[in-house]
């Protein structure tokens, strides 16, 4: 089983280490006033991890509010 995880994360590395050199362009990123050039694989790595921390923060968000309708009706 252990080398099944070391392989499937060797194919994993493998092809972030692809999406990263075919995607090294430059792009222009711009936001209301706010502009900026970065390469396209930094972009992705950056969405990537800010939607990782939005959806962490959603379902801690639906679980406090689980937890607090479940201390209501048992009160």
């Amino acid at each position: 089983m252990d080398k099944l995880w070391l392989a499937v994360k060797m194919i994993i590395t493998a092809l972030v280490l692809i999406l990263i050199v075919q995607n090294i362009t430059m792009v222009e990123v711009r936001f209301l006033t706010w502009s900026m050039s970065l390469p396209l694989a930094l972009l992705l790595v950056v969405i990537y991890l800010l939607g990782m921390v939005s959806g962490k923060s959603l379902w801690a968000l639906i679980r406090r509010l689980r937890r607090g309708d479940s201390e209501t009706t048992r009160r």
